[in-house]
């Protein structure tokens, strides 16, 4: 009788153990995301993959651009969906922003250097909007470009090593 309770009770702690692991399941995430807008054009980049290349942490003395990293790309707008009517068309960026400083882009947890960028001249910060002053009279169905460049930015001088990753995915979007 001793033997066949040790048993019972080696053979339940047994099924809970089980039953733990059965429930323990991996979950998913999804991330969405949408717009609405008055109007819209269809995006593509003259370049969708920019390396700013390498850059040695020693030739960085302070806090600023990294010159040489910098790189020009146009954004082309295409099959506009109505005519503008006014106000100017915005460009929507959305991206990681970097730990050290939310102006910049970095998708790399604790990085102090980040990717800056520019649309028409004009800074364009992480999930932010900015006006393109300089694309006006869109008439349905019709395009334009916009003048876009990237470059590296670091918050300190001599920055340790790091990786610098930024996805951005662009929208725009008008009266």
């Amino acid at each position: 009788m001793f033997n066949q309770k040790n048993m019972i009770a080696l053979c339940v702690a047994a099924g809970l153990g089980f039953t733990g692991a059965a429930s323990a399941v991996q979950n998913a995430q999804v991330n969405v995301s949408g717009q609405i807008a008055a109007a819209t054009c269809d995006l593509s980049v003259s370049n969708p993959n920019i390396d700013l290349g390498t850059h040695i942490s020693a030739d960085i003395q302070a806090a600023g651009d990294i010159a040489a990293s910098a790189k020009d790309f146009t954004l082309q707008l295409t099959n506009c969906s109505k005519d503008q009517t006014g106000a100017s068309v915005q460009l929507f960026a959305k991206g990681t922003a970097l730990d050290a400083n939310g102006d910049y882009f970095n998708n790399t947890a604790n990085a102090t250097v980040g990717v800056k960028l520019t649309a028409d001249a004009k800074p364009v910060k992480p999930n932010t909007s900015v006006d393109l002053t300089s694309v006006t009279g869109l008439a349905q169905g019709s395009s334009a470009s916009i003048a876009m460049n990237v470059g590296l930015y670091s918050t300190v001088g001599t920055p340790a090593s790091q990786r610098i990753d930024a996805p951005i995915t662009f929208s725009v979007s008008y009266e």
